[in-house]
């Protein structure tokens, strides 16, 4: 061992724990946070326990001793990714808790190489480069999907890229499935323009100083310890071998090249064996791979024949002669001659000769196939079809003459000019000029449509079902700007999607507001300054009624249920508001991400959309936010909301409802298409 507790490790996976929660990305990034929350309260209670003024004192916890011993300790922390976005999601928790990082890559952190420009982070790289696709049938050709192409062209590329926007990097064997292919696929990544010195570093000074040894390894140093690696050539050369391995210096030699090219016909005779008659060995292949037959007449031996050096070692089962066992023997070599002891399998000795007949012919030389330059491709954002190389210009236009919905106290504008500059509108009129002019004559401008209730471009689980309340996940943990749908959606004039948690428990995750810009990251979706909001849901889903025989155990599964878990959890958050407001110090509160979303619902500093169908639970909800003193912002779907739209507008509700979906479910049996009219 050289060092213990270098790294603390962890996954957004949850691993073998047979607990549901968290069955979502989101709800692992939220299970992570609140951990790192609760190690920092474990310390500020053990110290207010030993001082004897937190009663009861807080229980023991190993796990977040070990925790808070890391971050004290300022451990690094390695982290397991699945794709390019997973780097950055842990970047963002690492910059919330000042943590050290390493990355433990997927290889496709190129699809993204702009962001890591920006945020340098530190990374173990797999050296795992897809095959080339099969695309020798035309029509299976076809089913090739662009994405798998492009990851097939730029995989041995990645670490040349990170390199080249100043990301420092370690290779890792993990996920090679012939751990002998290492080598090989570090040369490659030469071969496509690594640096050679950066890639030796990434084997020797870079793995060291991640692990904090680099004082003692990684480097020919006086008073290192004597690791080496003795090759024919350098290491990252064509026909280069590793002859000997050094660990503090032990040597371990490998085996040696022959001097003798053993390749041929050779004569195997000794009088131990039946009947005194030669073996015939026939030795093929190549100097470095021998490949050796045996045969007596039609009988093949299975034979083990190595050379190192001037040194054959032979073995052969001589079964199928009538000997049981092994016969071996290790002797010295010439060209042709090689004579010494052989043991038999109950261990007597005896002699034997082995006399070259002929040398192999020696095997036309193949031509090496002529090497195709590589054609150019560009990088784009994102990877795979109507990916951009760059983000499109704002440009500054003027749409002529068009019929103008201003949405506003203006209304609808006849033959009136729009002059968009810098991504904004900087005036609406009537002769207004622009680099652009955009003749829109018989055409009808509207504001971008924006969508209120979406599920798309949300990362690995829209909902985290499993608890019935789940107000510390957060979607905006785990936008996916690959998605296609934001393309799509583009194109169908929808601008900005607000993205909502399912509806999965009552009182769900918090919601994300994003601006569709197609190429972009997921941090440059998101609208700054928006209002926060959070997902709440009444009716089937959230009692599990729609869910099958095997969910029958969470609390609730009525909707009487559902408006008791509500209060319970409001009264809750109250009280960790008023332990939070005492700030006492000799009794530190434990911070709860979950309570403190609430905490923003009961002062109006965070917003409800609530999923909802049936008259009764919408005037539920109304009746117990005015209770705890706050306003429900949206109900969703609201399919029943022409029942008790007098109510909703009285406590100042909005509604968002769908416009021709319904009658799907018993719940809302009761939809008529005047319900947003009403």
């Amino acid at each position: 061992m050289i060092q213990d507790n270098s790294y603390q490790a962890m996954a957004f996976m949850k691993g073998s724990s047979k607990t549901p929660y968290p069955s979502s990305q989101m709800g692992s990034i939220a299970l992570i946070r609140q951990t790192f929350y609760d190690a920092d309260w474990y310390g500020k209670a053990r110290t207010a326990a030993l001082r004897g003024t937190l009663t009861p004192p807080a229980e023991v916890n190993i796990s977040l001793q070990a925790l808070r011993t890391a971050l004290d300790n300022k451990s690094v922390f390695v982290c397991e990714t699945i794709d390019e976005h997973d780097v950055l999601r842990w970047q963002r928790i690492a910059s919330e808790f000042s943590l050290s990082m390493i990355m433990k890559g997927s290889g496709l952190e190129y699809r993204r190489l702009p962001a890591f420009a920006a945020t340098k982070p530190e990374m173990i790289l797999p050296l795992t480069f897809p095959d080339a696709p099969d695309m020798r049938d035309p029509l299976s050709a076809r089913e090739v999907e662009l994405t798998e192409l492009i990851s097939w062209y730029w995989a041995a590329d990645n670490a040349r890229l990170l390199d080249s926007v100043g990301c420092r990097f370690a290779f890792t064997t993990d996920g090679l499935k012939d751990r002998t292919q290492f080598l090989t696929r570090v040369r490659l990544c030469v071969e496509r323009g690594l640096d050679s010195n950066k890639a030796l570093s990434a084997l020797t000074t870079e793995p060291a100083r991640m692990a904090g040894v680099s004082d003692r390894i990684g480097k020919i140093e006086k008073g290192f310890y004597a690791n080496l690696v003795i090759t024919t050539k350098p290491l990252f050369s064509e026909g280069c071998e590793i002859r000997t391995v050094v660990v503090a210096g032990a040597e371990n030699t490998l085996v040696r090249p022959a001097e003798i090219d053993m390749r041929g016909h050779w004569t195997f005779t000794s009088g131990a064996l039946p009947n005194a008659r030669p073996i015939d060995i026939n030795i093929t292949g190549s100097r470095e791979q021998l490949s050796v037959e045996t045969r007596r007449d039609s009988i093949k031996i299975p034979t083990t024949f190595i050379v190192s050096g001037r040194r054959a070692t032979l073995a052969f089962a001589l079964d199928t002669l009538g000997i049981k066992g092994l016969v071996r023997t290790s002797a010295e070599i010439d060209s042709i001659l090689v004579d010494g002891d052989l043991i038999m399998p109950d261990g007597t000795v005896t002699s034997f000769v082995m006399r070259r007949d002929s040398s192999m012919q020696a095997l036309p030389v193949k031509p090496k196939p002529p090497i195709v330059a590589r054609r150019p491709l560009p990088r784009i954002y994102p990877v795979g079809p109507f990916g951009l190389p760059t983000a499109p210009a704002q440009l500054n236009v003027v749409l002529k003459n068009a019929t103008v919905w201003t949405c506003g106290p203006r209304g609808v504008l006849q033959n009136t000019d729009v002059l968009l500059r810098n991504g904004v509108i900087a005036g609406i009129g009537k002769g207004l000029t622009g680099d652009t002019t955009i003749d829109c004559t018989g055409k009808h401008i509207t504001p971008g449509i924006i969508d209120e209730h979406s599920h798309i471009a949300i990362s690995r689980g829209v909902n985290e079902g499993t608890h019935a309340v789940t107000t510390e996940v957060r979607i905006g943990d785990v936008v996916d700007p690959d998605d296609v749908n934001i393309y799509r959606q583009l194109a169908g004039g929808v601008t900005a999607s607000h993205l909502l948690h399912g509806s999965a428990n009552p009182m769900g995750g918090q919601l994300q507001f994003i601006k569709l810009r197609w190429g972009a990251n997921a941090e440059e979706l998101k609208v700054a300054g928006a209002v926060p909001t959070v997902k709440f849901a009444l009716g089937e889903n959230v009692k599990q009624a729609n869910w099958g025989d095997r969910y029958s155990v969470r609390y609730p599964q009525t909707r009487m249920g559902v408006e008791q878990i509500m209060r319970d959890a409001f009264r809750t958050a109250r009280e960790y508001e008023r332990d939070l407001k005492a700030n006492d110090p000799s009794k530190p509160v434990r911070r709860d991400i979950k309570l403190d979303a609430l905490v923003e619902i009961l002062n109006g500093k965070r917003n409800i959309h609530c999923h909802s169908y049936v008259q009764s639970e919408i005037l539920m909800l109304i009746r117990l936010a005015e209770e705890f003193g706050f306003r429900v912002h949206t109900f969703t779907h609201i399919l029943e909301g022409y029942k008790v739209a007098k109510e909703m507008a009285k406590h100042g509700s909005g509604a968002s409802s769908f416009a021709d979906w319904w009658a799907y479910k018993f719940e809302v049996y009761d939809a008529i298409p005047e319900n947003p009219a009403i």
